[in-house]
């Protein structure tokens, strides 16, 4: 069960890399195929305008306001989990992942909230796109992951120090003895099954996003010249 464990690790991590490398060689093409010069006032308010979509979900909120409030609550409460987690991959911990703990603490206890918000609105949503079976299947995967995390840190905690000498163990390619824990082994092979699932398109979503911003602002400065 250990080999078959640590052989998965290093499937996996393999698998999603080469993913992400293919799909943001296909995100380069298009873009050297497509670009053109922009001024720099549009650069740098397309800039502008894709940080505030990313971070508040703009348009999402008009065209969904009940479903951006529980993708943007999973958003955040997912960014301080993952933040939090880092401890557990760094040596020395930096002092502002320190700093995260408490935050991604509480965040912990409302992920699992947010993302039984998002799902009762997808489900009772009448439009196809927003309960497609593949979003379903992630943020239900999501959702018991967070849950056997919550169980972890609030009834069966792990050894936390064997957690992370395993964790750091085949991060730096020196695979250390599995953690006697049946919930983590749970948690970890969740996280596993997961990540071969993850739309690697999300991870070049800003940079298309600015793209698009892009041919906005520079086709209403035409317009407006005209």
């Amino acid at each position: 069960m250990e080999k078959l464990l640590i052989v998965a690790v290093y499937a996996v991590y393999a698998a999603f890399w080469l993913r992400f490398l293919g799909h943001t060689l296909v995100w380069w093409k298009a873009t050297q195929r497509f670009s053109e010069p922009v001024a720099p006032r549009v650069r740098a308010k397309a800039c502008a305008l894709t940080a505030t979509d990313v971070v508040f979900f703009n348009k999402l909120f008009w065209v969904n306001p009940g479903l951006w409030f529980g993708e943007w609550l999973f958003h955040a409460t997912l960014t301080l989990v993952f933040l939090r987690h880092l401890r557990l991959v760094l040596d020395p911990v930096p002092a502002c992942v320190w700093w995260v703990q408490t935050p991604g603490l509480i965040a912990g206890y409302l992920l699992p909230v947010s993302l039984g918000y998002i799902l009762i609105i997808r489900l009772l949503t009448n439009q196809e796109k927003y309960v497609a079976p593949g979003n379903v299947f992630l943020l239900g995967l999501v959702l018991v992951i967070s849950c056997v995390g919550l169980l972890m840190q609030a009834l069966f905690k792990p050894d936390i120090v064997g957690v992370k000498l395993f964790i750091l163990g085949f991060t730096g390619f020196s695979p250390a003895a599995v953690p006697d824990s049946f919930l983590f082994v749970l948690h970890f092979s969740l996280v596993l099954v997961l990540v071969p699932f993850l739309p690697t398109h999300i991870f070049t979503a800003p940079l298309v996003m600015m793209e698009a911003r892009k041919r906005e602002q520079a086709l209403r400065l035409v317009i407006h010249e005209e």
